[in-house]
C-alpha cells in the first residue's frame, strides 16, 4: 500500500503523477506501480522542455477546476496532454502535430520514440482491458481461453472504498491522514478511484465513427 511514507518525496514527481491521474483515468497507485513515473517525467522534459512542461501542468491544474475542463486548454496544451496520455498508455512519445512541433521549437526529430525497453510492457493500455503485451509478460498457458474479468463500475468501486473505510482493521493499519475513517458516497472524484475508468468497458463497435471533413467529396464508384 502506498502511504505518505512510501510515495516519492520529490515534489515535481508527485505533482506530475497527481496531475496524470485525471489525464489517464488511473489512480496514483497504478501510475507509480508501472515503475515509469520518473522516466516519463524526464522524457516529457526532454521532449518539450522543463519550462514548457511546468507551464502545461499549471494550465492543466487550472483547467481541472473549471466547468469546461480540457476544453479550456489552448490547442498546444491539448496536444501536450495527448502526448502525455499516449506516453503513459503505450510507453512511447508520439509524433506531435506539425503546428505544435513548430510552436515548441523542438530540437529533436518529430518522430515517435519509445521511452525505454521496459516502458512498452508497462503501458496502461494493457491494464485497461486486462490484457498483456505481445512478447512480454506472458499470462500463462491456457489463459487466452478464459474471458477477462469485467471492469467494476464506479458505484462498485465506491462501495468497496466505503466498506474498507468502515473496516476496523483497515482503520487501525492506516494513518488517519492517508486513509480517512469516513468516506461518504460520491466524495471520491472519478479520476481518483483505483483502477481503470469504468467507461473503458464500452465496446469499440459502440463508438460512432467520426464524420468526414465538411469539404470532403464522395469518391466515385469504380466501374
Amino acid at each position: 500500500m502506498l502511504t505518505d511514507d512510501t510515495i516519492p518525496t520529490d515534489p515535481e514527481l508527485r505533482r506530475f503523477v497527481d496531475l496524470s491521474m485525471p489525464l489517464t483515468g488511473f489512480a496514483g497507485y497504478d501510475l507509480y506501480g508501472t515503475g515509469m513515473a520518473r522516466l516519463y517525467l524526464d522524457t516529457a522534459r526532454r521532449q518539450i522542455g522543463a519550462a514548457r512542461l511546468t507551464a502545461f501542468l499549471d494550465a492543466w491544474q487550472q483547467a481541472l477546476q473549471t466547468p469546461e475542463g480540457p476544453q479550456s486548454l489552448s490547442p498546444l496544451d491539448r496536444e501536450i496532454a495527448r502526448a502525455l496520455a499516449y506516453l503513459w498508455y503505450t510507453g512511447g512519445w508520439p509524433r506531435l502535430a506539425p503546428a505544435a512541433h513548430a510552436a515548441l521549437r523542438r530540437e529533436v526529430p518529430n518522430t515517435e520514440t519509445v521511452a525505454s525497453p521496459g516502458s512498452y510492457p508497462e503501458g496502461l493500455v494493457w491494464r485497461s482491458f486486462a490484457g498483456h503485451p505481445s512478447g512480454a509478460k506472458p499470462p500463462g498457458f491456457g489463459t487466452w481461453a478464459l474471458k477477462p474479468p469485467d471492469l467494476p463500475t464506479e458505484q462498485e468501486i465506491r462501495e468497496e472504498l466505503q466498506a474498507a473505510a468502515e473496516d476496523p482493521s483497515v482503520q487501525t493499519a492506516c494513518a488517519p491522514a492517508a486513509h480517512p475513517a469516513q468516506v461518504t458516497s460520491g466524495s471520491v472524484p472519478a479520476h481518483l478511484l483505483p483502477g481503470p475508468r469504468a467507461f473503458r468497458a464500452l465496446a469499440p463497435s459502440a463508438v460512432p465513427a467520426a464524420a468526414p471533413p465538411p469539404d470532403a467529396e464522395p469518391e466515385e464508384a469504380s466501374e
